[in-house]
């Protein structure tokens, strides 16, 4: 398989750094081996059509010098090239309008795409959609919403015989270990600092704690799981940067969380929700990504991990590599 990959940032590494160190064994396992031929970051395109050298990747990407690795192409002339797949860890966008004439114009040119980014999706689902089905290419997008944890594989592939009932997800760190924070106590732009320190807080952090992330990736769930076409105007969402009472949360003893929640069939939304210590999401903590699912003939499936970053996030793009393979 022959990939293009579009992004080095902190997910983009990651991707390259486990495609990198497990070349031996996916050959082994599957009898084939990814080849990265070009990576882009946001200024420069490297390409070899043998199959890059990752391991100089990640080395000249980390002292910025990238243009001196090996072939500079123009970034578009990565859909030209003789790939498979194109792998899109570019950060999401306000209008989400690049990514989609991105995953289009791949499709049209043979190629199946991978993508974490979950603005395009978001925004323009139909169009994407529609596109890959008449160009007969797939498109897969595991780590757009839930980082490391499966969730669109698991439901497509192992609870085909259920109808879904009921979801709700945290499925956005960065809003949740903020509220967090500033129910322990902190200053709004205190936890944010903390955050930012951490690395799961961009600096511009608004899209993230006005509740526009986990608005996103809500739309994405209820189309990917009950079939909809629906845009980021169809979901009722709130951020933490405005928060009242935040002082009886304090004493409530309860835990607060901001979750996504769709119940099927018209139900649409991501907000701050009180969480009973009984109840099965009150495992996570604010860095865990996780979800309820109710089902009718799977009965309640609840699925997590500790924690959650951008390694997590690359394991699963390179699972939907692996399953395009």
């Amino acid at each position: 398989m022959r990939i293009s990959l579009i992004g080095a940032g902190h997910i983009g590494k990651a991707v390259i750094g486990i495609l990198n160190d497990n070349n031996n064994y996916f050959l082994s396992k599957f009898g084939e081996e990814p080849k990265v031929i070009s990576v882009s970051d946001s200024k420069n395109t490297v390409f070899n059509k043998n199959g890059l050298n990752l391991n100089d990747v990640l080395m000249y990407k980390s002292k910025n010098e990238m243009n001196e690795l090996e072939t500079s192409i123009k970034f578009d002339e990565i859909f030209d090239l003789d790939s498979d797949v194109i792998v899109d860890m570019s950060p999401a966008t306000k209008d989400g309008i690049l990514g989609k004439k991105n995953y289009i114009r791949a499709f049209e040119m043979g190629k199946n795409v991978v993508t974490a980014n979950k603005a395009p999706l978001a925004l323009h689902w139909k169009e994407i959609m529609e596109s890959a089905r008449q160009n007969k290419k797939k498109i897969l997008y595991e780590a757009s919403v839930g980082g490391g944890v499966p969730l669109f594989n698991l439901n497509h592939h192992s609870l085909r015989s259920s109808k879904l009932i009921e979801f709700k997800g945290q499925v956005s760190s960065t809003i949740n270990y903020v509220l967090n924070q500033v129910i322990g106590g902190l200053e709004f732009k205190d936890a944010i600092k903390t955050a930012q320190n951490m690395g799961i807080a961009e600096t511009d952090y608004h899209d993230d704690t006005q509740g526009l992330d986990g608005a996103r990736k809500t739309v994405i769930i209820a189309n990917a799981l009950l079939d909809k076409n629906l845009t980021l105007n169809d979901v009722e969402y709130d951020g933490i940067e405005n928060l009242e009472n935040v002082e009886l949360m304090k004493q409530s003893g309860k835990i607060y969380r901001v979750l996504s929640h769709v119940v099927n069939p018209d139900r649409i939304e991501s907000k701050l929700f009180e969480i009973d210590l009984k109840d099965s999401l009150a495992c996570l903590d604010p860095l865990s990504m996780g979800y309820l699912e109710k089902t009718d003939n799977n009965d309640d499936i609840t699925i997590f991990e500790k924690h959650d970053g951008p390694l997590e996030t690359a394991a699963q793009v390179v699972n939907d590599i692996l399953l395009l393979m």
